[in-house]
């Protein structure tokens, strides 16, 4: 309607912006041939037309004070429709949290890892599935399916509700409480990547608040100091963000997103405990049955007391990845401006039946970037860091790493679609030449939604964290793309890298089910083989590692154990 009339205006005030002198003077000089009689004829036209433009100059002038009043209504229009929407937006977490408060344990399916748990190392619906030594976790599709299906066809989302319950009482215990938090810093030397840095964060919190014997908060006091002894609320770590010349502030600095910000971490991921969740539901009120079992488990992991051999463990880790991940404003701006949508059927993202939309969505993360040293065309088969040596006979330790062709992934993605029924995957690769893009075109029996950004830099030249030629979409595309991918169902990615990993842990917190996503890793890494491991069957069971510590192991490699210095 402004725009409408403002146009309009803009019109009537160019008919009328000479003044009345000067369209006298153009009508003037053709009267002076006149006869007397046609002059007087003209000149009492003359002054009827003055007296018209006169009062048209007036009206122009007051339209023009009107014009200024919608104008300044317009540029206010924001702020106002956002005080109205106000009482609506209250109103409407008001409802969500009354339907919280009426979920019970039951409505939370996975709350059974915590309160039925499997064997330690077995999962799945007849704890038969050995989590640890396996390279997937695919549960029974029917059973899955089954509650996939309960979860989301509920009117009200309980598991979700738990999952908010259990980050807001993270939030909320280290909001309240002062605790003693480590600067984890990002411009280190070496330097490393923005994806194992984010992981590592994610998973020395986790593995210091499920510390059974945790470190005292302060050193011991100076003679004279005095100091309170405060509780300790369990996470140790907190980004130390200070722009400058490292790998994240680096790319940013020479983009328009984070302009004015001296932050460079804290442009892509709002910094904990003052995280606030764009679109994210409600969490039920405390009292609730979810707050009640959220702060259980927060407490019971807290004070070191969850059974190390738990699946539950997946549920804490993922709670905390997600509470240090949460995105800004910024990142999900640049998701909203390069997000594609490839349809080729009916389903999630790109319309169809009823039926069709209520297919699982799958994710795939397809390393093709830097980490790259070969190519594969079949998956593993042990993992991307060892080969067989004919001459020694056995599995060694080899300088360059496997990555695996789209048609691996295309093979794994099959799978799912055959088990669980998925129609559209979320897609996140660091290809630089487009190949995988391409590749998806022809891919007729699944659609795709991805990021459409510049991917020349990509072209290897280096490690990525030693190059000083990227820019802010290096860092951008990555975390947007974890962002995205965690919001899928299940994985087909490669627990040999940080960002498989930790996509896999923030998922954990959309599942629908009461077990954990299903996942396939096409670099022969399974959850339970750090980084420079054999990761075959015989010495994964040789090493009996708990879930707690399978977790956690992968995140202190490379540089990573610099955080774990505390042990239990």
């Amino acid at each position: 309607v402004f725009g409408v009339t403002t146009a309009v205006l803009l019109v009537l005030l160019a008919l009328v912006e000479q003044p009345v002198e000067q369209r006298q003077s153009v009508i003037l000089p053709h009267a002076a041939a006149a006869s007397p009689t046609a002059l007087a004829s003209l000149a009492a036209e003359l002054e009827q037309l003055k007296m018209a433009l006169v009062k048209q100059q007036a009206d122009a002038k007051a339209q023009l004070a009107k014009l200024d009043q919608l104008r300044a209504a317009e540029t206010s229009v924001p702020a106002a429709a956002a005080t109205d929407a106000a009482p609506d937006l209250a109103a409407a977490a008001a409802a969500e949290r009354a339907a919280l408060a009426a979920c019970t344990e039951a409505d939370v399916p996975i709350l059974r890892l915590v309160r039925t748990p499997c064997p330690g190392g077995y999962a799945g619906y007849d704890c038969k599935l050995r989590w640890d030594v396996q390279d997937s976790f695919l549960p029974s599709g029917r059973l899955w399916l089954r509650e996939w299906r309960a979860t989301r066809g509920a009117v009200t989302n309980c598991q979700r509700g738990f999952f908010e319950a259990l980050q807001a009482r993270m939030t909320a215990a280290h909001w309240e409480v002062e605790w003693d938090a480590q600067p984890f810093r990002i411009a280190a030397s070496p330097p490393r990547t923005i994806g194992k840095m984010l992981h590592q964060l994610a998973m020395v919190n986790y593995y210091h608040l499920t510390l059974q014997h945790k470190p005292k908060l302060r050193a011991a006091k100076l003679p004279g100091e005095h100091y309170v002894p405060l509780a300790n609320p369990g996470f140790r770590w907190n980004v130390l963000d200070y722009g400058g010349d490292n790998v994240v502030a680096r790319p940013l600095q020479a983009g328009r997103r984070c302009e004015g910000s001296q932050a460079a971490w804290y442009c892509l991921w709002q910094r904990f405990p003052r995280q606030r969740r764009a679109g994210a539901g409600a969490a039920p009120p405390v009292g609730s049955a979810l707050a009640h079992a959220a702060a259980e488990l927060y407490n019971t992991s807290r004070e070191g007391r969850l059974d190390p051999r738990w699946m539950a463990h997946y549920v804490v880790a993922s709670a905390t990845a997600n509470v240090f991940t949460t995105p800004t404003s910024q990142l999900l701006g640049y998701m909203d401006d390069n997000l594609k949508v490839l349809c080729h059927r009916p389903g999630p993202y790109c319309g169809g039946t009823a039926d069709e939309l209520a297919t699982p969505v799958a994710a795939a993360h397809v390393r093709h970037g830097d980490s790259c040293d070969r190519r594969r065309d079949a998956p593993g088969p042990w993992n991307a860091m060892f080969a067989l040596d004919p001459k020694k006979g056995r599995l060694d330790r080899v300088s360059y790493r496997w990555c695996y062709s789209w048609a691996v992934y295309r093979a794994e993605l099959r799978r799912l679609q055959v088990e669980y029924g998925v129609r559209t995957v979320l897609i996140a690769t660091d290809d630089a030449d487009g190949s995988v893009l391409r590749e998806m075109r022809e891919e007729k029996e699944l659609n795709f939604v991805f990021l459409d950004f510049p991917r020349a830099q990509f072209v290897k030249r280096g490690w990525m964290e030693f190059r000083r030629d990227t820019d802010e979409h290096m860092p951008f595309s990555l975390a947007a793309e974890v962002e995205l991918l965690s919001r899928a169902d299940m994985l087909v990615g490669n627990m040999g890298s940080h960002v498989s990993r930790l996509v896999y842990d923030k998922m954990m917190a959309s599942t629908g089910t009461s077990q954990p996503p299903p996942f396939i890793s096409v670099d022969g890494y399974g959850m339970c083989c750090d980084f420079t491991e054999e990761c075959t069957v015989d010495n994964i069971t040789k090493r009996n590692r708990p879930i707690r510590e399978c977790i956690y192991k992968y995140a202190t490699c490379t540089g990573g154990d610099a955080f774990f210095y505390y042990r239990s």
